[in-house]
């Protein structure tokens, strides 16, 4: 079993947060964007990269907000093992690119009142639940370990 670390980016403007809204067959849900780090990339790239893909806006990683452990059954009927460095960041400037590369159950991309957010069915739950503190904390904070069986 390999462990795969994903970029995960709260992106926060003007009070709201950037989220992408997927549907799959468990319906809607919002999830941060971001994704997995590439070989030789750093961790800071990759969250910059992966911002660009899924949803065409450049950002400055401001500070490693949390981090969150997860292990899941995946499609090959493997153990799936992902560790989310979640990334505090602002927009590099107000222009937009096309997305190139969405997440496979993305539907598109929100700006979504941080508030609000706390209330939607943000995956994972552990950043839903930690939003204040990962936002607003000033340190790095673990989120725990999950094991879905």
């Amino acid at each position: 079993m390999s462990v795969r670390n994903s970029a995960k980016a709260i992106v926060l403007h003007a009070g709201k947060i950037l989220v992408n809204r997927c549907v799959s067959r468990f319906g809607d849900y919002y999830a941060l964007p971001g994704g997995g780090q590439r070989d030789n990339e750093t961790l800071m790239e990759a969250v910059r990269r992966e911002l660009l893909e899924e949803t065409g806006h450049s950002v400055l990683p401001l500070r490693l907000s949390g981090i969150y452990e997860r292990l899941c059954e995946n499609r090959d009927d493997g153990v799936c093992h992902k560790i989310y460095f979640v990334f505090l960041c602002k927009l590099a400037d107000d222009t937009r690119s096309q997305p190139t590369e969405q997440d496979r159950f993305q539907v598109g991309m929100e700006w979504v009142d941080a508030e609000e957010l706390k209330h939607r069915n943000l995956f994972p739950r552990a950043i839903r639940d930690n939003l204040d503190a990962l936002i607003g904390f000033g340190e790095t904070i673990f989120l725990g370990s999950e094991r879905e069986r």
